[in-house]
């Protein structure tokens, strides 16, 4: 496959993006319409600190304080339906606020963190079916694993790994990738799209694999440990067998972001190459306004909820300028 962007093209892209979302945000780092909906803001401190739009950064992060804050998680006063991933997006919150300086809420964000984690195992729990029925969750431990290296908690951060290594050595089915285990270490058999990937399956959320790939190389990066590098490959293995659809379908992102950030500490051209084949669609889909589109899930822009509209454009956005650091030395020229 023939990949038709630049290192330049994806930070362009990803100011697009994220001048649509700077465009529309109030002044008090609220977006108009989606005022407290905390999927709407939980990745934008990352973006900002990213684009360098660090004003736009700080008022959302006194946004997230005056709203969603509540000793160190950010999910005050929401709906029920949105808790079951809670700590997938502290976590992604935590690394936000770090990377903007707000230090004292960041640490907050990581002691509340690690008081959700599972002593005996190293994951964070997520609740999926209704407040206080925990389970452990691979998503959300990534994303904890993700947010303690950015705060410096590299103890956490190996625990987390450890359980991630362990859930995957020990995965009892080949064909499925099941990602939630009960507390004593069981895993859940559900067939809810959120429980399990189908590997080779058609209509699969992929986002799992490739935060695993990016915890596994961080960790890696950290100790020069070659266990992390060989589950890293491991779960490259997996995506390698996963249904084409893998590389048009929007929760590939993680995918192309893991991979990324393994071709950034290996060098192994493969996974440069696997990133840019995923993100060809990211890129080829963008709207001339910086935006995705959920197709077939919506028919347009007005039929799609506003807060995924602006998730869609925080999140893709973010991973340009990701992928246009990690993926720097490959794409060495514009093409």
């Amino acid at each position: 496959m023939s990949v038709n962007f630049s290192t330049s093209a994806l930070i362009s892209a990803g100011n697009l993006a994220a001048d649509w979302v700077c465009e529309r945000l109030a002044a008090d780092g609220s977006f108009p319409g989606v005022e407290n909906e905390i999927d709407t803001y939980y990745k934008m401190p990352v973006l900002f600190a990213l684009s360098g739009r660090t004003g736009e950064g700080e008022a959302v992060a006194n946004y997230l304080r005056q709203r969603f804050y509540n000793g160190g998680d950010f999910h005050a006063d929401t709906d029920v339906s949105v808790l079951s991933f809670k700590n997938y997006r502290n976590g992604w919150v935590a690394r936000g606020l770090q990377m903007l300086g707000s230090a004292q809420m960041a640490t907050a964000a990581g002691d509340y963190l690690e008081s959700e984690m599972v002593q005996a195992f190293g994951a964070v729990v997520t609740e999926p079916w209704e407040p206080g029925v925990k389970v452990m969750d691979w998503g959300t431990t990534c994303s904890a694993a993700k947010a303690f290296l950015c705060l410096g908690r590299n103890e956490a951060a190996i625990r987390c790994g450890e359980y991630l290594l362990e859930t995957l050595a020990n995965q009892p089915q080949a064909e499925r990738f099941l990602l939630k285990r009960d507390l004593n270490g069981d895993y859940l058999k559900d067939d809810n799209p959120t429980f399990v990937i189908e590997i080779g399956g058609t209509d699969q959320i992929y986002f799992p694999l490739g935060f695993g790939m990016l915890v596994f190389a961080d960790l890696y990066a950290l100790t020069g440990d070659d266990k992390w590098l060989a589950a890293a490959e491991k779960l490259y293995d997996t995506v390698m067998k996963c249904h084409d659809e893998i590389y048009s379908v929007i929760t590939n992102r993680k995918a192309a972001w893991g991979a990324a950030q393994l071709y950034s500490i290996t060098g192994d051209a493969k996974y440069a190459q696997l990133s840019l084949e995923i993100w060809q669609w990211t890129m080829d889909t963008q709207t001339p306004e910086g935006l995705w589109l959920r197709h077939p899930e919506y028919s347009s822009l007005e039929e799609q909820p506003l807060e995924y509209t602006v998730d869609a454009a925080v999140e893709s956005g973010l991973y340009m300028f990701e992928l246009a650091r990690s993926l720097s030395s490959y794409m060495v020229k514009d093409r």
